[in-house]
């Protein structure tokens, strides 16, 4: 499995136990459960692909979704808990038309849970939101929605392997 290195940043801590994770599913779990429970990880974002994903949505990304791409251009964790899109899918998702219930400030960056939730910011805000069918969940910052999401993967891996 290919893992980035993790930036010097303030998602580090974070990053390191996601590694952990990764790294006991893949050395620990069959072939047959690994699949549902698959990490991949794209190589990191370079400064220029965020700097054309910024100006294709017109607004700053936020800092910490900005450090984890600067870990990992897109990824996929622990099966369908999250499928972090690259840039360049973030900019092309956000030109499509949504759907008119849809808020049109918020920038989509991932799906989650497997359902059709779906993990966003707020051009207006910054905020992370987990949105799904109208209802919404939201998370001052990036920092806060990927400690969730740590914590679904971590009870998630527990079931297959000591951490």
């Amino acid at each position: 499995m290919y893992i980035p290195d993790i930036p010097n940043n303030n998602l580090k801590p974070q990053l390191e136990e996601l590694v952990y994770i990764a790294s006991k599913i893949d050395t620990e779990v069959s072939e047959d459960d690994k699949y549902s429970l698959i990490f991949y990880f794209n190589a990191s974002a370079t400064e220029e692909e965020i700097k054309n994903l910024e100006k294709e949505i017109d607004t700053s990304l936020p800092i910490g979704y900005k450090e984890f791409l600067f870990f990992s251009n897109g990824a996929q964790l622990c099966g369908h808990y999250a499928e972090f899109s690259n840039t360049a899918r973030v900019a092309k998702i956000n030109k499509l038309k949504k759907t008119p219930d849809f808020p049109e400030d918020y920038i989509i960056i991932a799906k989650i849970i497997g359902d059709g939730e779906i993990l966003c910011f707020s051009k207006e805000t910054g905020k992370i939101i987990r949105y799904y069918d109208g209802r919404e969940i939201t998370f001052d910052d990036f920092y806060l929605a990927f400690r969730w999401l740590l914590e679904l993967i971590r009870n998630s891996a527990e079931e297959y392997v000591d951490l």
